[in-house]
């Protein structure tokens, strides 16, 4: 079935998501062409594309262009269009004006939205276009992240939701998940509210501790403002707006932006799209690492943090003592060790509490953990419980550091096992 598409167009192909996304269908001898606003940018997309595939050959599969001189044709071709564009409900609704007029009546129009509400996109479109348009949700680099999330509106016809579902797991071996149409759909719901309240954490605590405290052998391969830097901090930004906009959850509306975020961000210092200004962390020509200072943002020196129960739990991870690390954790006593338990906290009882709401009801914490492990690289939520020593040890930590316990980990068996998405990053 997914052998039907054959053409794919990528409209915003000069951003990082479209370009890698593009280069994938290009990986799988798809043609596709790369639109930007100018032929030069979407030049930069190609030459992105390359380097993740490390490979010239798929050049052969693109066609680059612009919006002007090459849309009409690419979207007479094309089968799947691809949207990615910028995280603004008037650019995407403005392009979406441009594809109606110019695509195919069968063609599938995906979108590659990070946070808006999805059923608010395709206002004033087509029937025809409102029936074929998804959410296509590819997590960044796609070269390396497997996960896509996908949702349908309520106009979505059901046979192309289906037919776009094998097409992403069979042609572009996707791990596919399944989403309710909510802002930010079930990764960046809950991954961007950690990000929050560790970027608010670092105004106090610095950001080299941050990293230091919550970094891999909490269950990340990456540390949490070491990724925000790889995503961008105007990206999260507008995550971080869109879900405060879109979403009525108490635990979101508790969190801030900080006002050194805003500042970074004025002063272009974005992360690793503007390595030169930096971002949380910057790389001098001597190759060593300074980080950022929230209160001047300026950079200051490595300070090598050094706690004891970190280190203690970090070996513990390096033998395999998965278990025996998170009894380090529970059983410390320091502010430190609190805001590791905080932070652990807040991604079970938020992820937790998620259940029914960004993915349906039945499907338990299942699709959460898959995406949280294959859209960002970090242990699932499940298999975090169950390293602290299952249901009831969670809901002791939940209750004993003020969370309310949420009804779907309260729902679980005691002695139900993870559900096994994410152990492998504990185990590096």
């Amino acid at each position: 079935m997914a052998e039907r598409i054959k053409t794919v167009a990528v409209l915003g192909s000069g951003g990082t998501v479209g370009s890698l996304t593009g280069g994938l269908c290009a990986q799988q001898g798809l043609d596709v062409y790369f639109l930007s606003r100018t032929k030069a940018s979407a030049e930069r997309g190609l030459n992105r594309a390359v380097k993740q595939a490390r490979s010239e050959v798929i050049a052969n599969n693109i066609t680059c262009g612009d919006y002007d001189t090459m849309l009409a044709e690419a979207l007479g071709k094309a089968d799947l269009i691809i949207e990615s564009v910028a995280e603004d409900i008037q650019i995407k609704q403005q392009v979406y004006e441009m594809i109606d007029a110019h695509r195919r009546d069968d063609a599938i129009i995906g979108t590659t939205t990070s946070s808006l509400p999805l059923d608010s996109l395709p206002v004033g479109r087509s029937e025809s276009f409102k029936k074929r348009f998804m959410s296509t949700h590819f997590y960044n680099p796609p070269g390396k992240m497997l996960a896509c999330e996908i949702a349908s509106t309520c106009d979505t016809d059901k046979s192309v939701y289906n037919f776009v579902k094998t097409f992403l797991e069979k042609k572009l071996r996707r791990v596919v998940i399944p989403t309710k149409a909510v802002a930010g759909f079930a990764g960046n719901r809950i991954a961007f509210l950690l990000f929050n309240r560790i970027t608010s954490l670092a105004a106090e605590y610095g950001v080299e501790m941050m990293d230091y405290l919550i970094g891999p052998y909490t269950g990340r391969l990456m540390p949490p403002l070491a990724t925000l830097d790889l995503v961008g901090l105007d990206i999260h930004r507008a995550i971080i707006d869109s879900l405060n906009e879109n979403t009525n959850d108490e635990m979101h509306h508790s969190l801030v932006l900080p006002d050194y975020i805003n500042s970074m961000i004025d002063k272009n210092m974005l992360g690793n799209k503007t390595r030169d200004n930096g971002g949380f962390y910057k790389k001098l020509p001597s190759g060593k690492f300074v980080y950022l200072d929230p209160e001047t943002c300026d950079y200051i020196p490595a300070i090598s943090p050094h706690v004891a129960f970190v280190e203690k739990a970090k070996y513990q991870i390096h033998m395999g003592m998965y278990r025996e690390a998170f009894e380090t954790i529970l059983t410390a006593h320091s502010k430190e060790a609190e805001i590791v338990k905080d932070i652990l906290c807040v991604y079970i009882a938020y992820s937790y509490g998620r259940i029914g709401e960004v993915a349906e009801l039945e499907d338990g914490i299942e699709g959460i953990d898959k995406v949280m492990s294959y859209g960002f690289n970090w242990a699932s939520p499940s298999h975090i419980v169950e390293m602290l020593g299952g249901r009831d040890c969670a809901m002791q930590l939940l209750d004993k550091n003020g969370f309310q316990i949420p009804a779907g980990l309260m729902d679980i068996s005691n002695e139900k096992m993870a559900t096994g998405y994410g152990k492998h990053f504990l185990a590096r």
